[in-house]
């Protein structure tokens, strides 16, 4: 898989900007799936995901990367070419394109609640033995900032990853833990927002 893919047709934008196909590209940028596991994963149809499948196949966005036969069935293993797509400058700006990143955003906030809710209760257990180490974080902040000063910030922040963390890469297993070592999940949105702050209910 490559890091980064550019979308070079407005018949490729349009590809991806279905909230469903967006939901099926995430969960094929982490890992591969036969279009039963992502039909029981998304719960839809056969017929459903296999037509999305076909869209995003025939676009370059997914391809097949392996083959198994099971019951005297071959099943196709699916993936996304890349991580991460954008699109060519002459592409922009593109209505498609604004709803797909909206999407991308709200299943990012799917997927953090669904952690949130299937995590240990040790995830979130105060220890009062050791109050001044932390094992969650959780907050939002409103800031003012240059485009320039934002997109510093965004690197330094990916530095700081690589320097604190072990990442874990996209396949499965493929990382090692250290014993002292815990796994965590943390999800990071922020997006220039000029309205009002609004009162959660």
């Amino acid at each position: 898989m490559t890091g980064v893919y550019k979308i070079k047709t407005h018949e490729q934008l349009k590809a991806i900007a279905d909230p469903l196909r967006t939901k099926i590209l995430m969960n094929l940028v982490k890992d591969a799936y036969t279009g039963q596991q992502l039909a029981e994963l998304l719960d839809i149809t056969r017929n459903n995901i296999y037509f999305h499948l076909k869209e995003l196949e025939k676009h370059g966005i997914i391809h097949v990367v392996r083959k198994e036969e099971k019951n005297g069935i071959v099943q196709k293993y699916y993936r996304a070419v890349a991580s991460r797509f954008i699109p060519e400058d002459h592409l922009l700006p593109s209505l498609d394109l604004v709803e797909t990143s909206r999407q991308v955003f709200m299943e990012t906030l799917d997927v953090t609640r669904t952690k949130i809710e299937n995590a240990s209760v040790s995830s979130f257990a105060l220890n009062s033995e050791s109050e001044h180490y932390r094992k969650n974080i959780a907050g939002t902040y409103r800031f003012h900032a240059t485009q320039e000063n934002f997109h510093a910030f965004v690197e330094e922040f990916k530095q700081l990853m690589h320097k604190h963390f072990t990442m874990e890469t996209a396949e499965p297993g493929s990382t090692a833990l250290s014993p002292e070592e815990k796994s965590y999940y943390m999800s990071l949105i922020a997006f220039q927002d000029d309205q009002e702050d609004i009162t959660i209910r």
